[in-house]
């Protein structure tokens, strides 16, 4: 391996481990994909794999509250960490919940969801793989529609 290639490898490294272990730039990107790649690394995340081993429970068909979209989160997968992100406002990063191979992956919770987009949980596996799934939510607003028809 070249000089050259070995110092490109490592300022990616370094990059990557800046980015997961300093997360604070992570809650300013908007993008989804931008957003999970700032917090795993670009190496982790050109292997994340799409898991039926995740299961999101969200509105099946359209949430009236966008203050209180409530979503549910499971997995039997041992994991590092939990992170849940969505298209729906101007920043990508909901949560990030830290855990352990002890800890059950069984959490509900209500999010702030502008309109209608896709809510994305990225597990990290305590093997080190991220694993994902995506779910699409309709959010509609009742007062702001209430508000048009007077």
């Amino acid at each position: 391996m070249s000089l050259r290639k070995s110092i490109v490898g490592l300022s990616l490294l370094l990059c990557n481990l800046y980015a997961h272990h300093n997360p604070d730039k992570v809650w300013k990107i908007s993008d989804l994909n931008n957003a999970t790649m700032a917090l795993y690394g670009r190496e982790a995340f050109s292997h994340i794999q799409k898991s039926d081993r995740i299961t999101i429970t969200a509105p099946t068909a359209i949430a009236e509250d966008p203050l209180n979209v409530p979503i549910g989160i499971k997995s039997d997968i041992k994991a590092k960490s939990v992170a849940i992100f969505q298209d729906a406002n101007p920043k990508s990063l909901t949560a990030i919940i830290n855990t352990n191979a002890q800890s059950i992956i069984d959490y509900e919770m209500n999010i702030i969801m502008e309109r209608k987009g896709t809510v994305f949980v990225v597990i990290e596996g305590l093997d080190g793989q991220l694993y994902y799934k995506r779910a699409f939510i309709y959010v509609i607003c009742m007062p702001c529609m209430a508000q048009g028809m007077e």
